[in-house]
């Protein structure tokens, strides 16, 4: 198992900083509801056929205090945010900073991918405050590493040992309809300056589709949390 990188602290606390590869202001594919999703830089993981490379090196991509980013965040609206990446955990303090700001200004919900399992990430919070933090932080965790030979297509994540796992209650009313719906997988491609955004979970057919559109476009970017690990 990888192991989590040790964040830095001040008087106790996790740093102020989060290191980010980018965010989308509003999606319908990583979670109930219009949403916001970050996809956090580093990932200790290495998982075969990573769709996502560039967010594997930590100290790449962004960094925006924790206060810019709950600022950000909340100028989008919507009802919540997801976290992927990348490594969320890694960074796991400073995740939790950010929506507990935005929290004190906002009903606000938190999904988080990770490619540690919950029973991973509870051993280690005894020991870690920002894992600790992070999970209680998290109304919904979808957990483990990708796994390429168990990639069986369904939707909102990436193979079948990765588990949906609500951890409060805040989207018990909308779980089955919007996680065990009968439809296959959604994503969404977005255009911008000098990027090719694909959010959410791809099935085959839309990440060729993107990845013809990157290479015609003569960029190179990504968003969905399939290939590092969720």
């Amino acid at each position: 198992m990888p192991q989590l990188r040790p964040e830095r602290v001040t008087r106790g606390l996790p740093v102020l900083n989060i290191n980010i590869s980018h965010c989308a202001a509003r999606t319908l594919v990583l979670g109930p509801f219009v949403r916001s999703a970050v996809w956090v830089q580093g990932c200790p993981f290495a998982c075969k056929n990573c769709m996502s490379p560039e967010m594997r090196e930590f100290g790449a991509g962004r960094v925006l205090s924790c206060g810019e980013l709950a600022g950000l965040l909340l100028g989008f609206g919507g009802e919540g945010v997801t976290f992927s990446g990348g490594e969320p955990f890694a960074q796991a303090g400073a995740a939790a900073r950010v929506i507990g700001l935005v929290r004190e200004k906002a009903d606000y919900g938190a999904i988080v991918y990770s490619g540690y399992t919950l029973e991973e990430l509870s051993a280690r919070a005894e020991r870690d405050a920002g894992v600790a933090a992070l999970l209680g932080a998290a109304d919904i965790l979808i957990d483990g590493p990708y796994r390429e030979e168990l990639d069986d297509g369904r939707p909102y994540r990436g193979s079948s040992n990765q588990r949906i796992l609500p951890l409060t209650g805040r989207y018990e009313a909308v779980l089955d309809a919007y996680y065990r719906a009968p439809h296959g997988r959604r994503a969404e491609i977005s255009l911008g300056p000098g990027r090719v955004t694909l959010t959410g979970v791809p099935s085959a057919e839309m990440f060729e589709a993107w990845k013809k559109m990157r290479a015609s476009k003569g960029v190179f970017a990504q968003s969905a949390p399939r290939p590092r690990g969720s």
